[in-house]
């Protein structure tokens, strides 16, 4: 019987310290991400302190350059190049006569047959009628004076549906 009970014993302490060691791994696999995603979040926020230094230093660069220049705060007005009104002659003559005039043509033919003054937009057959929902109706039944027992045989529904709804909407609104 003890060699039993010392087999046992063996197993059992195999098992635990086969469990032991798994769990001691699996602490050190968490310590060592913990210890990434602070190196991570410390990157981040040195690399954030980094561009908000560029953008500090170009704001004073731009302040200078704005006082060297007399303007003081005023609007800074862009160095635009003036508009080239040749450019428009060259589109135009682009485009023959012969295209413009048969245009013409189709829009006299199309006025004399009466084309957009006979247009009628097709009218739908069936009107959509409005349908409020159960909550909407129910509100506006209890805002008119009507009791809860009232609107739920009128709704067909249980009272407590209709307290609750009005319990609800007391809530959001």
């Amino acid at each position: 019987m003890i060699p039993y009970l010392l087999a046992i014993s063996f197993l059992l302490h195999g098992i635990l310290l086969v469990a032991i060691v798994i769990l001691s791994l699996r602490v050190s696999k968490t310590k060592e991400l913990e210890k990434r995603q602070e190196q991570i979040a410390k990157e981040i926020e040195d690399t954030f302190t980094a561009y908000l230094l560029e953008i500090k230093e170009e704001n004073v660069q731009l302040l200078n350059k704005l006082e060297e220049n007399g303007d003081n705060g005023e609007k800074v007005k862009a160095q635009e190049e003036p508009y080239d009104l040749n450019s428009r002659k060259n589109i135009n003559s682009s485009i023959s006569t012969n295209q413009i005039e048969g245009a013409e043509v189709t829009r006299q033919e199309w006025s004399n047959k009466g084309g957009a003054s006979s247009y009628q937009p097709p009218v739908p057959e069936e009107q959509d009628h409005y349908q409020p929902s159960i909550e909407s109706s129910i509100i506006q039944m209890y805002n008119e004076g009507v009791t809860v027992e009232e609107i739920a045989k009128e709704l067909d529904r249980g009272t407590t549906e209709i307290e609750l709804t009005l319990k609800f909407h007391s809530r959001m609104s």
